[in-house]
């Protein structure tokens, strides 16, 4: 089953046009329990900080709180890879 959801989101990259900036890497492990599913991160083009953003399926985080069983997936990402990444670019806005 997870090969063929495997073959399944690659043929939709490809559709979309992104297939050339997703890549699959079995090794990558999100220390968060509440994962059911495929995890991802997402890196600037060069690949030279860490992950921007990372996230994943997780099915079962809303009825852990009471919530109905709903099918979930969602990311998050770090502001100061952002910033990082704004500054290399010099696109960083001035706030002064």
């Amino acid at each position: 089953e997870a090969v063929q959801q495997l073959n399944q989101l690659f043929s939709l990259c490809k559709a979309y046009g992104i297939d050339d900036w997703v890549m699959f890497d079995a090794s990558v492990v999100r220390g968060l329990a509440y994962y059911t599913g495929v995890v991802f991160e997402a890196f600037d083009r060069k690949g030279v900080l860490r992950a921007i953003a990372g996230g994943g399926r997780y099915d079962k985080l809303l009825e852990t709180f009471g919530g109905d069983p709903t099918p979930a997936a969602g990311f998050g990402f770090g502001d100061a890879v952002i910033v990082e990444l704004l500054k290399e670019r010099n696109v960083l806005p001035s706030f002064e």
